[in-house]
């Protein structure tokens, strides 16, 4: 399968229909496809959508950020973080180089910190309101980058 360009206007929202994310207007979000940048139950509707169709889906927590995990609760000692004042939301990169992931703190008693390794929307179906802006083949560039490149080229 050729990898492609797409750029979509996307409004994110929760069961309750609470706006969680937007795309700006004029700002659609870019991606390339089989890249893994955007979740995968949200790539397989775009990639079935042609330029200028508008469509709301819902996708599965499991399609999504999959299940909430209880495995990836923990708690720490406040001294082992990177920082005294702690605060609920706080969020910190635990695990070292490659094997680290972000984690959010989410209980504070006393010296105890409970972290959360879990994505902000592990468990949620997420519904989604898409208008494809534009799709086309990616180049060279991008597939040997593994990204779209912005206005310019690429900086990095």
């Amino acid at each position: 399968m050729i990898k492609e360009v797409i750029s979509f206007y996307y409004t994110l929202t929760d069961k309750d229909q609470k706006v969680i994310d937007a795309s700006t207007q004029g700002h659609p979000l870019v991606f390339m496809t089989q890249s893994s940048q955007i979740i995968s139950g949200l790539e397989s509707v775009l990639i079935q959508m042609g330029p200028n169709e508008k469509k709301k889906v819902t996708v599965s927590a499991k399609d999504a950020y999959g299940s909430y995990n209880e495995k990836l609760v923990y708690k720490a000692h406040r001294s082992k973080l990177p920082k005294a004042q702690l605060q609920i939301g706080d969020v910190f990169e635990a695990g070292n180089g490659q094997q680290s992931f972000p984690v959010s703190v989410t209980g504070i008693n006393k010296d105890e910190v409970t972290l959360d390794g879990n994505h902000p929307l592990a468990g949620q179906d997420l519904t989604f309101e898409v208008e494809i802006v534009q799709k086309r083949p990616a180049t060279v560039a991008h597939v040997a980058h593994g990204h779209v490149h912005g206005n310019g080229g690429c900086h990095h």
